[in-house]
């Protein structure tokens, strides 16, 4: 096919190479996916939003209640009032939670090993940055598209130099 470089195709295929052994590692330990990203993003950094949170989870705002809820109830996670600004509530991570991803490590290790196994150490190195730069891109994309999409539609069209191209090209 023309201009089809296959990289969605090998993406997906990567995913779903990955999906079935971590699901599985996920759920023996009481979570799902969208809640383990949520564990493990809250470690990384804590006293965000949920709608930050949500950003950073790959899940909408409405359904970060769905996977907040359970990880709250369960001693996982907390809510707390920023106390600069007493309205807004920031999430964080407790001990249990930091335990329970931690307990999760070793395995969620062995899966990355297995998908890295072709692999030399500079390779791994440079495959993380590649596809941090990819993820960059189409974050750029997106944030551009939401940009265009919040102008009125002849602004995006005058502010990109023709009918309908996007700004960035």
């Amino acid at each position: 096919m023309p201009g089809d470089r296959g990289f969605l195709y090998l993406f997906k295929q990567l995913e779903m190479g990955a999906r079935r052994p971590f699901f599985e590692l996920v759920t023996s330990h009481g979570l799902n996916w969208s809640q383990y990203t949520a564990l493990t993003v809250l470690h990384r950094l804590p006293g965000l939003t949920s709608s930050e949170l949500a950003r950073r989870s790959f899940v909408r705002p409405q359904s970060m209640a769905e996977t907040l809820t359970p990880l709250i109830d369960a001693g996982l996670a907390r809510r707390d009032r920023d106390p600069e600004h007493g309205r807004q509530i920031l999430l964080s991570i407790t001990p249990a939670g930091i335990a329970k991803i931690e307990a999760m490590a070793q395995q969620v290790r062995a899966i990355e090993d297995e998908m890295l196994a072709e692999f030399d150490d500079d390779e791994v190195v440079v495959f993380a940055r590649l596809l941090r730069r990819a993820r960059s891109g189409l974050e750029r994309a997106a944030a551009l598209d939401g940009l265009i999409a919040a102008t009125a539609p002849g602004e995006a069209a005058a502010e990109s130099g023709s009918p309908g191209a996007r700004a960035d090209r």
